[in-house]
């Protein structure tokens, strides 16, 4: 996920961090910023900074008593509207009325899909800007997940 900041004191900055291995990368007014370990870079004017945080806590640049933000803070509607599919899945699944009108995997495979799908929504929620998108992203991951686990309790009831 890429980042591009303007700063009054360092111009433009560019935090770059890749979701699967979390490595961070920044660049300073074009110029890369050399790492000295998995947090903290050599600026170009020889200063060190630390970056604290990640993508989806929200990331802060420290340079010596200066704090830049670097990418947003989590905000309460976007974990309200990633745990939807996990709180669905958790509820149906057991609710022996409900599993019986729509039968869906519970449990821990259903818990644990249902987590994976979460942890993704609130990825791509992060992603976007507008509160409606974020919504809309949110219900499409519930019903992915919904369909999922349905299809998991479908298959396993035919079994039996």
């Amino acid at each position: 996920m890429k980042e591009v900041i303007q700063n009054e004191i360092y111009g433009e900055i560019v935090y770059e961090e890749s979701f699967w291995t979390g490595k961070k990368t920044l660049t300073i007014s074009g110029v890369a910023a050399n790492k000295i370990s998995k947090k903290e870079f050599r600026l170009p004017d020889g200063r060190t900074a630390t970056v604290q945080g990640n993508f989806l806590q929200g990331a802060c640049l420290l340079v010596e008593s200066e704090s830049i933000r670097l990418t947003p803070k989590i905000k309460w509607y976007e974990i309200a509207l990633a745990i939807i599919p996990f709180l669905l899945i958790m509820v149906w699944g057991n609710v022996v009325a409900l599993c019986e009108i729509v039968p869906v995997v519970g449990g821990a495979i259903g818990g644990g899909l249902s987590a994976l799908f979460s942890v993704a929504g609130l990825v791509l929620i992060k992603r976007v800007k507008p509160i409606w998108l974020k919504a809309l992203i949110a219900l499409a991951v519930t019903g992915v997940t919904f369909g999922i686990c349905c299809g998991i309790g479908y298959a396993i009831l035919s079994s039996l």
